[in-house]
């Protein structure tokens, strides 16, 4: 059972970098209200967390904006904003894709990302679907953190600590019981420069903000013994262009560097 509680953990911590990913299809129009959907953990009262007053737009999300990264040279599917959503009388943007491969050969899934920004905060929200399989149906619960702090000073920083549970329905004849498997996700934010210059791929943008993010995933239930996972990531975005480069590490992945080829943002 080592491999489902795997699958928790990558699902969770993946979608915090810009990676290769699924993609799904274009509906570049104002989706239906979800309503009742679990809006995620609440972000905490950190006084980082405090929204405030926005310092510019350093991810501006509007339908058909995009983004294609370069990763070992070569491009990526574009992260495209599809559609907009609204969840519990807050509007978030879709995109197309984030990451994949977010389990095993036996276990798979896919997850859908959005983004919204409430004063300086720019927050992204996960939603986790996976297949049934045998028999069994697994719930992941969404949850949202806040990635981007624009109005922040140099040094300051943000923690915020979020919860994913999966839930289990199994057959009659399952031999074993599935109990919840809690996820525990600790995000620690911090501005590592902000109005500087930054080149990316032989381009230069103005007025970068370089953050750090340290996710920290502690797993209980089903007596795993499993130690934290973390991942470790550097992400620079520049103002009304968005994510221009992102650096992120961990046990057993190494490091993923992707840059920005180009961008269209209306």
């Amino acid at each position: 059972m080592k491999k489902i509680t795997r699958l928790s953990v990558l699902f969770m911590l993946f979608s915090a970098t810009f990676g290769s990913c699924d993609t799904e299809p274009v509906d570049p129009v104002l989706s239906e209200n979800i309503g009742e959907e679990n809006p995620g953990t609440d972000p905490g009262t950190d006084p980082g967390t405090d929204p405030g007053t926005s310092s510019g737009d350093y991810f501006p999300l509007a339908v058909n904006n995009q983004w294609i990264f370069l990763k070992d040279g070569a491009p990526i599917e574009p992260i495209k904003i599809i559609a907009t959503q609204t969840i519990n009388d807050k509007q978030y943007y879709k995109v197309n894709q984030y990451f994949e491969d977010a389990g095993t050969a036996e276990m798979t899934g896919t997850a859908v990302i959005y983004f919204r920004k409430e004063g300086g905060s720019y927050i992204q929200r996960v939603t986790v679907n996976v297949p049934d399989q045998e028999g069994m149906h697994m719930t992941v619960s969404p949850y949202e953190y806040i990635m981007l702090k624009d109005n922040l000073d140099v040094g300051q920083t943000w923690t915020q600590t979020v919860t994913q549970v999966t839930t289990y329905e199994v057959p009659a004849n399952f031999p074993i019981d599935m109990p919840d498997i809690t996820t525990i996700l600790t995000i620690d934010g911090k501005i590592l420069e902000k109005d500087v210059t930054a080149t990316v791929n032989g381009h230069t943008y103005e007025n970068v903000i370089k953050i750090s993010l340290k996710q920290t995933a502690v797993i209980e239930g089903m007596g795993t013994g499993l130690p934290p996972t973390v991942i470790n990531s550097e992400i620079w975005f520049a103002k009304n262009v968005g994510p221009i480069k992102s650096s992120a590490s961990a046990p057993g992945m190494g490091v993923i560097v992707q840059d920005l080829d180009s961008y269209i943002v209306n």
